[in-house]
């Protein structure tokens, strides 16, 4: 058995039934290993970039994680945005790249030049600090030892990739009989039972005490698996809960409690839950910008008890500044200590009703909103589009966005089916992933999927048309066509007077015919220049009975707003952007009020 054997062996030992790619000279016994192996296939895809993310997204639906191939130099750089994104996202993927022989590698040799062998790049610096581990090979036993070890440490504790340089030669090395895997499991889950313990007395004396409690829950609780617990402990205890906006799977629209996601752009029912409550319980979620509002200080000094539990050590200690009580607690254990504190305490059940109709009252008034715009011949409003999908969510097992627009329409407005996906570029929110992300994600499932993305995005990443017509997945691929990339033009026009550059085709920015782009790509395509005209497209049978991909081009109006929005206004003495705090949300309307 050769290196490479071994190495897609133990991939499919995992479930592990797909690896994404564009196939080089520098990994050829990988790719030959995998036509050989029968149990796992390779994808290929048009940009190594795209595997990468490929890879997150098959990684995010259902699977232990995900794998990416990249040939030696170029191939291998190309995989780093993917990396990286994986990285500040949490997604446990596994990236082996090929290397030159061993006998030319410059970091084998010792050797300080930029290149040694022909397409040399070191990876190892590079990559070491958006990765748990980065790693080269140099032998049988490492490399053995190397894949045993990716696969155990991608998905523990916070989870996250990996790289593995693998030299050519090593590749094809030959593994003798009698060589085993001298990798030992480290993976012991770390409990302080102290801190425990302080967590739970934390919670159940500021519990027994408070009016207005609330959960904010994030997509840690969708990496360890943790929906039912979540549910469980909400409806046990009646308590209203929000989540981030890459934690949607964990509402429902059908459950009276939630809220919707707070932030920047979000549900105004959360903010303003997250506003008025006197107890804050946060779990799974970094306490980042977009969920906490851009003045960090605002939510510090919102009139609650904040109590966050987070796995992160360095994340903790970055911003404990935010709440009282903070405790490095993994996001499973910690709905499990709050089912026990709850079981614990006697809850003033007429108090808290008096809260929870107040919760009922702030979701039914501004759950859902829409934006008030001209009607305009051909157009409409994407947040129509959305509450269209979002009507018919059972039909897909997963639904993606992309950036721009969709980024914050879909988590507004779309409430996902029970047991589905919600995938999105979290820390980047990175323009033409919503495809590669949406093509990995049906390759696990092999279900229907929904990506929603827009004309400038998927100029980023047109060549993956190809990937897609090719694979013959089950995607509804959305494309709200607006002229361009809205989310900027709408910065240029608000800030600075309407000065737009590489925005649209009036300053630079060409974006071809999306149907002549389907038919080149032999995609089937329809448009929709209304709700009405999409509605009967989406219920038509060759979407409703989706078996292969489909493009939809919806006309939305050019200068879509994304509504409610945290107010941000530039200072004109400083040239520094101020903003308020979670409750600061535009528009403002007759029937708000606070309390």
């Amino acid at each position: 058995m050769r290196v490479a054997d071994y190495v897609v062996r133990k991939l499919a030992e995992n479930g592990i039934d797909t690896v994404f790619g564009l196939t080089g000279g520098g990994i050829m016994h990988l790719v030959d290993a995998i036509a050989l192996n029968g149990q796992v296939k390779f994808q290929p895809v048009h940009h190594e970039e795209f595997a990468g993310v490929c890879a997150d997204g098959y990684a995010r639906s259902g699977k232990k994680f995900g794998v990416a191939f990249g040939t030696t130099g170029p191939g291998a750089a190309h995989l780093f945005s993917a990396c990286a994104a994986a990285w500040q996202d949490s997604v446990p993927v596994i990236f082996i790249v090929g290397q030159v022989k061993t006998s030319d590698s410059s970091r084998l040799l010792g050797l300080q030049v930029r290149q040694n062998g022909t397409f040399e790049l070191d990876c190892i610096e590079s990559f070491s600090t958006i990765t748990k581990k980065s790693t080269i090979s140099s032998s049988a036993s490492d490399a053995i030892f190397a894949i045993d070890e990716a696969i155990e440490l991608c998905q523990a504790g916070r989870p996250g990739p990996v790289l593995l340089e693998m030299p050519l030669d090593v590749q094809g090395m030959k593994i003798p009989e009698d060589l085993e895997s001298s990798y030992v499991s480290v993976n012991v889950t770390h409990v302080d039972s102290e801190q425990e313990e302080r967590f739970k007395l934390t919670v159940k004396d500021i519990l027994s005490q408070a009016e207005r409690p609330i959960m904010l829950v994030g997509s840690g609780l969708v990496r360890s698996n943790s929906h039912q617990q979540l549910r469980e402990f909400c409806d046990a205890s009646g308590i209203p809960f929000v989540v981030t906006q890459f934690a949607r799977e964990l509402g429902g629209l059908e459950n009276p409690l939630f809220l919707g996601s707070p932030g920047v752009k979000a549900n105004k029912s959360a903010n303003l839950g997250l506003s008025e409550a006197d107890l804050i319980i946060a779990v799974g979620t970094s306490l980042h910008q977009q969920v906490v509002g851009w003045n960090a200080k605002a939510f510090a000094q919102l009139p609650s008890r904040k109590i966050w539990t987070e796995i992160d050590e360095d994340t903790l200690k970055a911003r404990a500044h935010l709440v009282d009580y903070s405790f490095q607690i993994e996001s499973l254990r910690s709905i499990q200590l709050l089912q026990e504190a709850l079981r614990e305490i006697d809850l003033n059940r007429v108090r808290l009703n008096r809260w929870r109709q107040r919760a009922m009252t702030l979701r039914e008034r501004y759950l859902l909103h829409f934006p008030k715009h001209e009607q305009v011949d051909n157009r409409f409003c994407l947040y129509e589009l959305v509450s269209a999908l979002s009507a018919r969510a059972e039909r897909f097992r997963a639904v993606i966005t992309d950036a721009g627009l969709a980024w914050y329409a879909v988590p507004q407005h779309f409430f996902l089916s029970a047991g589905s996906s919600f995938i999105s570029s979290g820390s980047f929110g990175a323009m033409g992933v919503g495809l590669p992300l949406a093509i990995g994600s049906a390759t696990a499932t092999q279900q229907p999927t929904l990506c929603v993305t827009g004309d400038g995005s998927i100029m980023m990443c047109l060549q993956e048309l190809a990937t897609l017509s090719s694979s013959r997945l089950p995607i509804l691929l959305v494309i709200n066509s607006n002229g361009g990339y809205l989310s900027i033009k709408s910065t240029h026009d608000k800030f600075f007077s309407g000065r737009r550059i590489g925005t649209d085709d009036s300053n630079g920015v060409f974006i071809p015919s999306i149907e002549e782009l389907a038919h080149t790509f032999r995609i089937a395509y329809s448009k929709a220049s209304s709700v009405q005209e999409l509605e009967t497209l989406l219920d038509d049978d060759k979407c409703k009975n989706l078996r292969e991909p489909l493009i939809i081009e919806a006309m939305i109006y050019e200068d879509q707003k994304i509504e409610p929005v945290l107010v941000s206004r530039l200072n004109p003495m400083t040239g520094q952007m101020e903003s308020g705090g979670l409750q600061d949300l535009e528009p403002f309307d007759d029937k708000e009020e606070t309390r």
